[in-house]
């Protein structure tokens, strides 16, 4: 893969997005935590709802901590390569 240039507008950028996923998940765990006070019953859309807070939640924080250093390469060692 090429190397790209990244500039420090990019990682802030993918940052401030992850803040808004977190927040996005925050507002959607929060939905579902009201959705439970009224009957407590396991509907479909409350099973979408706290899947995607999960998702938003999970690619959230990754962002907002790695920034553009989540497309940075890793070594891997020479057991795990393709041949």
């Amino acid at each position: 893969m090429a190397a790209r240039v990244r500039t420090w507008r990019q990682g802030l950028a993918l940052r401030l997005m992850g803040l808004g996923l977190c927040v996005l998940a925050w507002r959607m765990i929060a939905h579902l935590i009201a959705m439970s006070g009224h009957g407590g019953r396991a509907t479909l859309a409350g099973y979408g709802l706290a899947t995607l807070g999960f998702l938003a939640g999970s690619l959230g924080s990754a962002l907002t901590i790695l920034g553009a250093h989540v497309f940075d390469e890793v070594p891997v060692s020479a057991r795990w390569r393709r041949v």
